[in-house]
């Protein structure tokens, strides 16, 4: 299998849609999807029998309440839509969902790295609450005071609890200079209270590079896997070679996801052989995605540390977990996200989309990503205080097991893993 060859899933985080982490408006991070037109079922006569009798209940519903309700009601389209989502709820996968066509071309734009909105990384829970994971830096949300772990109750007056992921950003996002107002609880304090912040344009540096240790340690913080990702990380990897480097960091911090062929580009970067991830469907079908040739960083006397963290989800996560399986390189940092799962794209008649969870991905050990996440090699948590005082306490773990390393005294096979905790 050779560079450049387009693989057609898209790892797009819950994100992702984004329980899913988004960031969107945050922004979206995290639908490994895979984009089809639905064509025309020819189900049976027996099944189309069956099926008429079992819908026979809806339309029945349906013209009573035209008959008899005092109110008003959606259109057909829209309760055809609603009735489809009650299926789906029962269903109790975040991920298998259907968006409206609005919602679906939010989801388009968030790979592009450009947006309108907020600019943070949320999730959704168990219990339906929308939870910031990570505000983006200098974003308005940033500004306003967000911090991980706020739950965020009520978007302009109205609850979102129970909304999907992307519902609630969909409502958040707006175009920038209009203003959305939030009620925030914050279970770190107990407080409650209410932001209004203003919403701009947020454009994601894909990379951002930098020399540590007297131009000895080389950084790379790549901020999504979105269509450019792979040739700007190749950029930065052709810049630290003409340099020569004694140690690489890979930043993947904050990385919602993006791309599946992206994942599989920039981790052979790093990886040299064997597979970058697997698929599996609930059947045992397998799908493996090998390794490209030709990785500018794979040579194993570069001793190399990935910086992961609650917000690295996804497309994130099949790197990391190809680079630690393999033993390239060490995981430093806090517990992954755990979004692994495959949703496969239908566009419907009407410009909705159908995305249905249809496989997991495995790390190239048959670890199964999704929920579990990844536990680091080396475990360092950032507090927020230190945040922002400006202390990287995880970056400053990285750059001491790189020099353990560089000067002989560590080893990628044999160095213990290390808590290391922080107040919070």
């Amino acid at each position: 299998m050779q560079r450049g060859i387009k693989v057609t899933v898209i790892v797009i985080l819950e994100l992702v849609l984004l329980s899913s982490v988004f960031m969107a408006g945050l922004v979206a991070g995290h639908f490994s999807s895979r984009l089809t037109v639905s064509p025309t079922p020819t189900p049976s006569a027996d099944v189309l029998e069956e099926r008429e009798k079992a819908f026979r209940l809806f339309w029945e519903a349906w013209d009573i309440l035209e008959r008899s309700f005092y109110g008003d009601l959606p259109d057909p389209q829209q309760a055809a839509r609603d009735a489809v989502k009650g299926v789906l709820q029962r269903l109790n996968d975040p991920n298998t969902v259907l968006l409206d066509p609005g919602l679906a071309r939010i989801v388009s734009e968030d790979i592009s790295g450009q947006f309108e909105g907020i600019g943070a990384t949320v999730r959704t829970d168990e219990n339906g609450f929308l939870i910031v994971v990570e505000p983006i830096e200098n974003s308005p949300a940033s500004r306003a005071g967000l911090r991980p772990g706020d739950i965020v109750l009520e978007v302009d007056g109205e609850s979102i609890q129970g909304w999907s992921t992307v519902e609630a950003v969909a409502k958040i996002r707006g175009p920038r200079g209009t203003k959305v107002q939030l009620l925030i609880y914050r279970p770190s304090t107990g407080e409650q209270f209410t932001v209004e912040i203003t919403r701009e344009r947020i454009d994601i540096p894909t990379v951002e590079t930098r020399w540590l240790e007297d131009g000895t340690i080389f950084y790379l913080r790549l901020r999504e896997f979105n269509s450019l990702a792979d040739d700007k990380v190749r950029e930065a990897l052709k810049e630290m070679h003409k340099h020569g480097a004694k140690g690489l960091i890979l930043d993947l911090r904050g990385n919602p996801g993006g791309l599946l062929d992206v994942a599989v580009s920039v981790g052979s970067e790093f990886v040299g052989r064997g597979i970058i991830v697997e698929e599996r469907t609930k059947d045992g079908t397998t799908k493996q995605y090998p390794a490209l040739a030709g990785g500018l960083a794979t040579d194993p006397s570069l001793p190399l540390v990935v910086l992961v963290n609650q917000a690295s989800a996804s497309a994130s996560e099949i790197v990391a977990g190809a680079i630690q399986d393999t033993g390239r390189g060490l995981l430093v940092g806090t517990k992954t996200f755990g979004k692994g799962s495959v949703q496969q794209v239908h566009e419907l008649s009407d410009g909705s989309q159908l995305r249905v969870t249809i496989a997991h991905w495995f790390t190239p050990n048959g670890r199964d990503i999704h929920k579990n996440g990844l536990e680091p090699d080396v475990q360092v948590e950032l507090s927020w205080e230190e945040y922002q005082a400006g202390r990287d306490t995880q970056l400053e773990k990285a750059l001491e097991v790189l020099k353990e390393r560089i000067s002989g005294a560590g080893s990628a096979l044999f160095l213990p893993t290390v808590h290391v905790y922080f107040p919070s």
